[in-house]
């Protein structure tokens, strides 16, 4: 068995989508000196009481993590076609996330109804990276793909 360069993006993203659900994302600082700390299964509120209304965020993130998983089991019997369409859902759930990250944080800022400051905790770039590389698995999977349908295409028989 060969190992495959798309193989690689794969895990690599899968370790990045994991990495993400473990740790903090942002933290969303008041004027009055209330510091919301948003995470993907949990929303850290400033009296110290935690909600659960964000796992959503958690949830998109275990579900891109899967299809990435799919997409690895797939390509160790290089069916290109389901690698490309699961490399192009899994960018899909994770620009949802993104927005759905910024529909939260939206949420948290409009409840202060005050300028607020968010910083950001690495964790956040992330899923983004792994964008990228379900991207390059994509162009990588097409490249592999027309490699071997031109191989296989000039060893014909001729009358």
């Amino acid at each position: 068995m060969k190992f495959r360069l798309y193989q690689l993006y794969y895990v690599l993203a899968i370790v990045l989508l994991i990495a993400t659900m473990c740790g903090s994302l942002l933290h969303v600082l008041a004027p009055s000196g209330a510091t919301y700390t948003i995470g993907n299964f949990s929303l850290l509120c400033p009296n110290g009481s935690v909600s659960h209304s964000v796992v959503a965020l958690g949830v998109v993130l275990v579900v891109a993590a899967l299809v990435n998983a799919f997409g690895l089991f797939v390509s160790l019997f290089s069916n290109f076609e389901l690698q490309k369409r699961s490399s192009i859902l899994s960018v899909l759930l994770l620009t949802g996330y993104y927005i759905l990250l910024l529909v939260y944080v939206l949420l948290v800022i409009n409840s202060d109804d005050a300028v607020t400051t968010v910083s950001l905790e690495a964790a956040v770039m992330f899923p983004f990276t792994a964008i990228v590389l379900n991207v390059l698995s994509f162009l990588s999977a097409r490249s592999t793909e027309a490699k071997i349908l031109a191989k296989a295409s000039g060893f014909r028989l001729r009358d």
